[in-house]
């Protein structure tokens, strides 16, 4: 069957360097966009212990390395990197731990330490800036064997990955740090060179890193110094894609829109199946999960609210405190929950997909509380509280092989906590 989720083009082929009349010049960059192929949350992570292949331990200033790498991943593949804002996960400003989107940026953070180059912050980490009688040193190093591997490496199309130096005792090492070069500006003339980089910790933004004739370290547009930088060793892996094409985040979401909603916490998407509940107590009605995975049964369409269909309509621009149904597309049943069932592991509300084509009942209303009020743009998060019952739509880590297909469960939740939040996916 075709590949439900095409890769995005992949970009057009580079021109070749720039060269001014004296050819003392060069500039040459890959179509890499930080706003566009970078992560839009910062590199405010926690700090991780990573042992080195030497078996050194160091603790890591959050998890550039993984962002960088994760970044390459999906400008490699041609496939859109999630584009989840720092709101979305106030008041932390990136995905939690429990989140997918975090665990593979902290296994890529320790892929990142697993490669023969990241010996080279530990090895220059300790030496000097300047030659010795054995060395070239930092600043040589950097400028007579790095920057020609980022030109040639940026000529051919490829940005690299750098890891950056400014540690000068083994206690510091966690300070040094890692981004994606993808271009360049060199004066052959006078020997100053500017690189274009992504730096997780300045996200949305090209940052610059410049050294001057006769400068030794390097200056970053952001207000970093370095002592310099080597070309890490990268491995593409194929990551994991849950959306077509991602809206953007000022998208106004609509009635008669179809959607995607992922759940903030987790990552997971809202979804439903040709499976009916069977656990103790159940009502017996079609399951609602969160997937893991992507497939068109994680697409809802968001209608007006039970009996009103005919005075809302199509296109309603939808915003805090509207009501609404969301009718799952492939089995046509609404999004509902009812008092007096339980759900299949917590205990909590149960929530179910009732009614057929479209039909069903008051139990399927829910109303949208977006997080700051005002309309519900597809970079919001937003809490969905049925109507009737006043729990809000739920999920966290539980499943169960069985009772949920190994999906995570979906609840009705009486409380209020950060596992209420969700956002959209993917508009169609």
């Amino acid at each position: 069957m075709p590949d439900p989720h095409p890769p995005v083009p992949s970009p057009s082929p580079q021109p070749p360097p720039v060269p001014t009349d004296d050819d003392t010049r060069a500039q040459h960059r890959v179509d890499f966009d930080p706003a566009v192929h970078g992560f839009a949350f910062p590199n405010a992570f926690v700090d991780e212990l990573i042992t080195l292949p030497n078996g050194t331990t160091i603790t890591t200033a959050g998890r550039c390395g993984g962002m960088s790498y994760a970044a390459l991943d999906y400008f490699v593949s041609g496939r859109p990197v999630p584009r989840w804002s720092a709101d979305l996960y106030a008041p932390d400003r990136v995905p939690p731990d429990e989140n997918w989107l975090a665990k593979y940026v902290h296994d890529r953070q320790l892929q990142s330490f697993l490669t023969g180059s990241a010996t080279k912050f530990l090895t220059w980490t300790l030496h000097s800036d300047d030659e010795t009688w054995v060395f070239k040193g930092v600043s040589r190093w950097t400028k007579e064997e790095e920057v020609p591997r980022v030109v040639a490496s940026v000529d051919a199309g490829r940005p690299v990955v750098l890891g950056l130096v400014v540690a000068r005792s083994l206690a510091k090492v966690g300070d040094n740090h890692q981004v994606v070069a993808y271009g360049y500006d060199v004066d052959r003339a006078t020997g100053r060179v500017a690189l274009q980089v992504y730096d997780p910790n300045s996200p949305g933004r090209e940052v610059v890193f410049t050294s001057e004739p006769g400068q030794k370290d390097w200056s970053a547009s952001n207000g970093r110094r370095w002592r310099g930088f080597f070309v890490q060793d990268y491995t593409p892996k194929p990551p994991r894609v849950l959306t077509r094409t991602a809206p953007s985040r000022d998208r106004q979401v609509s009635t008669g829109d179809v959607v995607k909603l992922s759940h903030v916490w987790t990552g997971r998407s809202l979804h439903s199946h040709g499976l009916a509940w069977t656990h103790a107590g159940t009502s017996g009605q079609q399951q609602v999960t969160a997937f893991d995975g992507s497939d068109d049964n994680d697409l809802w369409r968001l209608a007006a609210p039970h009996g009103n269909a005919a005075a809302v309509g199509d296109g309603h621009a939808l915003r805090h405190g509207d009501v609404l149904r969301l009718r799952h597309v492939e089995t046509g049943r609404n999004l509902h929950s009812h008092r007096g069932f339980p759900s299949p592991l917590t205990g909590q509300q149960e929530v179910t997909a009732f009614g057929r084509d479209g039909v069903g009942d008051g139990g399927d209303d829910w109303r949208v509380e977006v997080d700051g009020g005002g309309r519900w743009r597809a970079g919001s998060r937003v809490r969905l509280v049925h109507v009737a019952t006043g729990v809000a739509l739920h999920s966290h880590r539980r499943t169960d092989p069985q009772l949920t297909a190994g999906q995570q469960e979906v609840t009705g939740f009486t409380g209020r906590d950060g596992n209420d939040w969700w956002t959209v996916l993917e508009v169609r």
